[in-house]
Order: structure tokens, then sequence, then C-alpha cells
């Protein structure tokens, strides 16, 4: 038996968390979300019965703090994983190198977006786990997962072989390398209470089922080249549940030697 807690579960691969994690009904498992009703309404259809969500805003440091009040009777054992998976990227943007913001306009812009994204990417990386983390002592297994991504390496950004990087996503990246320092900052901090905290990358996985927009479809086309390139086994964005029973592998065999550590779903460096 074992408990879990996703932090934004209402769509994408925060959903597929929940869907996944319902099979086994040895597990305890509590979603978060803004609009919970409408996560219970896609579970009711489902057929998905033993899932509890209760509301919060991961941007919020008064939202989660009243989210881990409603959690708190529901995992009388504490909490065994902690997993933060809501992440913020404007499709606007998703293409943009650094130069492309040279404008006054486009200036402005970049701005609001860094704004945006610290407070889903940064800020609601630490307030969900401030808030969690007397329930994740709780627990037995005392794990923190923070769900990443490879474009936040600099490898993957400028590869020290010469081959082609990814100048693009700039915003994103950025701040989800933040989110990485931040995770090893909680693992050097908690390490004497027990708990082991990891930033996960899922790999590149399908979760809409709507097509990019024409504007941002030449972008993917050619970041999926880049990918190729790099990786010749890639031949496109993985199922969700492909993706969490990898994840599920590197978390339960996750120790303290990696505690801190921003890994792939291969529990390497290898992000595809």
């Amino acid at each position: 038996m074992s408990s879990y807690l996703i932090v934004g579960a209402s769509r994408g691969l925060g959903y597929a968390w929940l869907q996944f994690l319902s099979k086994n009904p040895a597990n305890t498992v509590v979603g978060l979300a803004r609009t919970p009703a409408a996560v219970e309404e896609q579970l009711a259809k489902d057929g998905i019965t033993n899932i509890q969500m209760i509301p919060g805003d991961m941007s919020s440091h008064a939202s989660m703090a009243k989210a881990a009040e409603l959690a708190t009777p529901l995992l009388p054992s504490g909490l065994d994983h902690l997993i933060v998976n809501g992440a913020y990227m404007s499709q606007d943007n998703a293409f943009l190198a650094p130069s492309d913001f040279s404008s006054a306009s486009k200036a402005q812009e970049l701005r609001d977006e860094m704004y945006a994204s610290l407070n889903t990417n940064v800020l609601g990386v630490v307030f969900p786990i401030n808030a969690f983390l007397p329930l994740v002592l709780k627990g037995a297994v005392k794990k923190v997962i923070v769900i990443s991504t490879g474009m936040a390496d600099p490898e993957l950004s400028m590869p020290a072989d010469g081959s082609d990087g990814v100048a693009t996503a700039v915003v994103y990246s950025a701040m989800k390398a933040a989110l990485n320092i931040i995770v090893a900052k909680y693992a050097m901090e908690l390490r004497a209470k027990g708990v082991k905290t990891l930033a996960l990358c899922p790999g590149v996985v399908l979760t809409s089922a709507t097509p990019p927009s024409e504007k941002n479809m030449a972008g993917y086309q050619k970041l999926f080249t880049i990918f190729s390139n790099k990786y010749p086994h890639f031949k496109g964005p993985a199922s969700p549940f492909e993706s969490i029973e990898k994840q599920l592998k590197v978390i339960d065999n996750l120790t303290f030697e990696d505690s801190g550590k921003f890994l792939s779903h291969k529990s390497t460096k290898e992000w595809l």
C-alpha cells in the first residue's frame, strides 16, 4: 500500500497519473486541481471511483496551505509520494530564441512571460512542497518528485559535440532549470529528515489530441529532427502510460545517492 498526491492533476500527464495509479486498489491517491469538479466528472466518465480530489492553485501559498488542510484527513498515515506535475509554457512563445525578444514590445512580452512562468514553474513547486511537507514527513516512503524537462539541460541547448542544439523555448527552459536547483536545495535540507527528492523528466509525451497550430508545427518538426539526430531510436512522443510506467521505476528505485538530481525516465541524462 502506498499513497500519492498529484499536484496539477486536471489534464494531460497529471490526469494520466491519476488514471494509472487508480489501477492498483491498494494505492491511496489524491489529486489537486484548480477546478476539481471538472476532473471528478471526467473520472466518473472513465469509471474511476478510488481517487480523491481537492481544490488548489499551486502558484498560491494560501491555496496550498488550505489544500494541505483538506488533504490531511484523507492521508491519516501521511504521504509517501508527493508528485508536483503542473507546468506552464506559452504556445505563442514556445519556439522563440532569446534574441527574438529584442523589440520593445517583445521585451515587455518576455517580462510578462517570465513572471507567468515563475509563478507556476518555480513558486508553484516551492509552495506545494512546503505545504505538504508535514504530510511527507509523516509518511513511510518520504519522496518528493517534481516533473521537469530535458529542455532545462544546457547540454541539450548547446551540445558539447558541436551537433545541433535547441535555442528556443528560452523562458520555459530557464524556469525549469531554476526548478531543478530548487529540488537539489530541498534534497540537501531534508536529507537528515529522511526525505528524497528528484527532478524527473518524463521524456516527450503525447498529452493532447489537439494538433499544434500551423505556426508551431514547423517548430515541433525542427525540434523532432534535432531529437532524432541526437537519439536515433526516437520515433515520436510516447503515450502517457508508457512514460509513467518508466517514471515509477525511477521513483521506486530512488536512493539518497540520487536524491536532488535531475534525471530522465530512464534514470539517466538521456531525455528521450
